[in-house]
């Protein structure tokens, strides 16, 4: 096996743990740490390791890589500590001889040769997190697991990183051909061809051309590739882990993190394309306790008997209903309403730094994987929050918010973006009567299953290409490890820390398996080393079959041509008897709490408000 050393990299008082071997490059290093602490792609800072009696060892280039590797190797040392230090303005000038380096570059800058003139003009360059596409297409013979759409979408963010558009020449199931674009106007010979393996499933690069001669080959910040789709990809994590994620956040995210401009019509499909399956709907005179057990008990009527799940906002009538009605389900409350609860208890003459702080230690105790995790976390956040962070934690029932208490399913899903989402999906049908409302949902409902129904068609491999990409990620991140056999389904994977891996229980000591209900990067090693069928381990939500099973039945359009005619005095429908509230009828819905309203510039009077020109009523000179 190649040998491979540890590196605990060091950040303030966070670590995180990297298994390299001598074939790991400094960019790769550099592009890890920054991808665990993201605060770090508009830092300058210099990387420092020490080997046995070897202390702040710069490590800058892939040169000074090797060398910590061969020291390493001299003194017998597996692991090795690295120090992440963020550099400031004025340690930059005092170094100025020394070698540092900007984030996401493997240049080492020296201080002779730098430009005097970039004193006077200091700024940080920024590491995109599209940096790492220009490597996705390589070498003819390299394969794609995913098959034909791995493959496209590897082609699409190769060229939008590199920075140049092509246009297919083939494009089949079994078969891509493409040229640049600028072949006929530049004679530019870029050119691939790749194929289906078909004993395998992957595709594979038959023929490929790299040098552009094309003049102005460079990144643009627009290119017509990044689709709605690829869009749906990249923000699948941010819409989860974000409430309320408007396609205005994600036109701002591409452009900030990927350094691309795209339309707000891609954002807003890309948005709507990112995980969404609604069940079912009803429509009530208001969310009370009545209506909310009316709703769970004709929902009960139409899910299969075994336990569900739920992650909601704690309305009363969702705590007493669900277990009344599904006394086998599990209940999760919702992170970011939790977090916006506990931000309303920490009242009085508090920084917002500090009440940050005791939040994002509140976080920390909801992800915690395990006991011993969720205690230290538990301990931090009572010493630094005092009397209120505790008294709040305490009147919650630890098995509702905390990954290591949860005893049900919740698939990696801590709030209930989902349900905000579809709020904000259906956002113009609220406005309409109650009929032509739902019939403007059935419609949307009925296109969205129609295009993934589609959509499932194109799928060739057995798991879901999502899942198959977590999967590929994992066995890529494992390989490295040793793993030892106890018995037939019992295994030591020898990571740090080394943990004990339970195929037959689906179950690891890092219990992270336990709470995505997906195997771990620990599992997944073990099960690939010892030459095991890893979709024998898979739950069946994650198979091509399941999605397809999810959406073979349609929706059927309800033509109103040829409808039965239907008498005057029933066309109309009377709202229900209830009192009416004092002041105007809300038109919009009520936001939840810490959801912030988005306030656009008036072209007109140039303020900022909730108006624009044609609505403008401020009086201008």
């Amino acid at each position: 096996m190649e040998p491979s050393i540890l590196l605990l990299c060091k950040y303030g008082s966070f670590t995180v743990v990297l298994t390299v071997t001598r074939d790991f490059r400094f960019d790769d290093l550099v592009q890890s740490i920054c991808k665990k602490w993201q605060d770090l792609v508009l830092q300058r800072f210099q990387l420092l390791y020490a080997v046995s009696d070897h202390h702040n060892c710069h490590l800058d280039n892939d040169d000074d890589f090797a060398n910590m590797f061969a020291l390493a190797g001299a003194y017998g040392v597996s692991c090795v500590d690295v120090g992440v230090e963020v550099l400031s303005s004025s340690s930059v000038e005092s170094r100025e001889l020394e070698r540092t380096f900007d984030v996401g570059e493997s240049s080492i800058v020296h201080g002779v040769e730098e430009d005097p003139l970039e004193k006077f003009c200091p700024h940080h360059e920024t590491v995109r997190l599209s940096s790492g596409w220009a490597k996705l297409i390589s070498h003819v013979g390299q394969e794609f697991r995913g098959g034909v759409d791995d493959f496209r979408s590897c082609l699409a963010k190769f060229a939008i990183e590199v920075g140049f558009v092509y246009t297919f020449l083939k494009n089949d199931k079994t078969r891509v051909t493409a040229v640049c674009s600028k072949k006929g106007e530049s004679g530019c010979e870029w050119f691939i061809h790749a194929t289906l393996n078909r004993a395998n499933g992957f595709f594979r690069i038959r023929e490929f051309v790299k040098e552009h001669i094309c003049v102005g080959v460079f990144a643009s910040s627009k290119n017509p590739r990044m689709s709605s789709k690829l869009v749906a990809q990249e923000i699948r994590e941010e819409v989860r882990s974000k409430k309320l994620y408007a396609p205005i956040q994600a036109v701002k995210f591409f452009e900030k993190y990927y350094g691309s401009k795209i339309s707000y019509n891609h954002a807003w499909l890309g948005v709507e394309k990112a995980g969404l399956f609604p069940v079912a709907f009803g429509v009530v005179d208001s969310e009370d306790d009545e209506n909310w057990l009316w709703f769970l008990r004709k929902l009960s009527g139409i899910l299969s008997p075994r336990p569900i799940t739920f992650i909601t906002d704690r309305h009363s009538g969702l705590l007493k209903g669900i277990p009344e009605v599904f006394p086998n389900g599990h209940h999760a409350y919702c992170l970011q309403h939790l977090k916006n609860n506990l931000r309303d208890k920490l009242t009085g003459r508090l920084s917002n730094g500090f009440r940050e702080q005791v939040i994002s230690l509140f976080s920390d105790c909801a992800y915690a994987p395990t006991l011993l995790d969720f205690e230290e976390a538990i301990q931090e956040l009572y010493t630094v929050g005092g009397a209120k962070a505790k008294n709040f934690v305490e009147s919650l029932l630890r098995e509702n918010w905390a990954n290591a208490y949860f005893q049900g399913k919740r698939y990696g899903e801590m709030c209930s973006n989902a349900a905000e989402s579809f709020n904000k999906w259906i956002l113009e049908a609220r406005h309409l009567p109650i009929l032509s409302a739902i019939d403007k949902i059935r419609i949307q409902l009925m296109t969205q299953r129609c295009d993934r129904r589609q959509k499932s068609t194109k799928m060739n491999g057995i798991v879901c290409p999502e899942m198959d990409a977590r999967l590929v990620e994992a066995f890529s991140k494992g390989k490295v490890w040793t793993v030892a056999q106890s018995s037939e389904e019992v295994f030591e994977v020898f990571s740090l820390p080394t943990v004990v891996v339970d195929l037959q229980n689906q179950r690891c000591t890092c219990s992270r398996w336990q709470i995505n209900s997906f195997p771990c990067m620990h599992a997944i090693t073990a099960i690939q080393k010892f030459g095991k069928q890893v979709t024998n381990y898979l739950d069946p939500f994650y198979f091509v079959d399941a999605y397809r099973f999810s959406y073979e039945l349609s929706i059927n359009p309800i033509p109103t041509l040829g409808a039965p005619n239907v008498p005057k005095e029933f066309r109309i429908i009377l709202p229900p008897k209830t009192r009416r509230p004092r002041g105007r009828p809300k038109i919009q819905r009520i936001r939840s709490r810490g959801e912030k309203v988005r306030q656009m510039r008036c072209s007109r009077c140039k303020k900022l408000g909730k108006h624009n020109r044609k609505t403008c009523k401020e009086a201008v000179d």
